[in-house]
């Protein structure tokens, strides 16, 4: 088969769409993509674009619990998730998207799509899992390289992002500039920090992660400690500096 200029200018060569059927059991022969998250308008359109790159795509989700239920009924519907990030707490859609994931018991690459690529934003990404990470704003063929590089289970930076940690990098080499975001937290006091920005009390936060309000208070603690703040006014200061959440 000869390559479309497509393809050609992408690096996405698509597999063939093969279908093996053994009676209820099929097997894809094909990588499929699905987009969760984000505007409707704006998820369907990147749907639309993939598949106009010969991108095998399932139908676009729109939340969380639609994740689930599409994993609970078919387990094997999808290899890559692409996440729109937006709104005003996005890095909180990734919590909510990796704990489903947790759930089903699939382990699939995740594909950061940002409204912003400020350096908080994609320094907790990556600690929290995604494979690779793409503003917005980048060239679309980005996403493209992305989604090829997270389904052989290897990162991938569009430039902005990459910039972004080259930079802290060297300021971290050379002494100067500001400080890097605090890398040391955890991924549990990064989901606890963004709910107690969300303005859900301790007992609530206890029950949405499913651990006891004592280890709330704990993990309250250490954040205020590692992030040297004393109130939750400058913890959500913080978390918007540092893109744990958006304004």
């Amino acid at each position: 088969m000869v390559p479309s200029d497509t393809a050609t200018r992408t690096g996405w060569i698509p597999e063939p769409r093969v279908q093996v059927s053994h009676g209820r059991d099929e097997r894809r022969q094909t990588t499929r993509v699905i987009v969760v998250g984000g505007q409707r308008i704006i998820r369907h359109t990147i749907d639309v674009f993939l598949a106009g790159r010969g991108v095998d795509v399932g139908r676009p989700l729109g939340t969380e619990a639609e994740l689930a239920q599409l994993l609970h009924n078919d387990p094997d519907s999808c290899d890559v998730i692409v996440l729109i990030l937006s709104g005003p707490a996005p890095l909180g859609m990734f919590r909510r998207i990796h704990n489903t994931l947790a759930q089903s018991g699939r382990i699939l690459p995740l594909v950061v799509l940002s409204e912003q690529a400020n350096r908080g934003q994609v320094h907790t990404a990556l600690r929290m899992g995604a494979k690779a990470f793409v503003n917005l704003d980048a060239d679309p063929d980005e996403l493209i390289r992305a989604i090829k590089m997270a389904a052989i289970n290897r990162a991938y930076l569009a430039p902005d992002a990459a910039e972004l940690l080259v930079n802290d990098v060297s300021t971290a080499i050379d002494g100067h500039g500001s400080r890097l975001p605090k890398s040391e937290l955890s991924r549990r006091e990064i989901e606890v920090v963004q709910l107690l920005c969300e303005g859900l009390s301790s007992k609530e936060i206890a029950r949405q992660l499913h651990i006891s309000p004592k280890t709330v208070e704990n993990h309250r603690y250490n954040t205020y400690r590692k992030c040297e703040v004393g109130s939750i006014a400058a913890l959500m200061r913080y978390a918007i500096q540092h893109g744990l959440i958006s304004m």
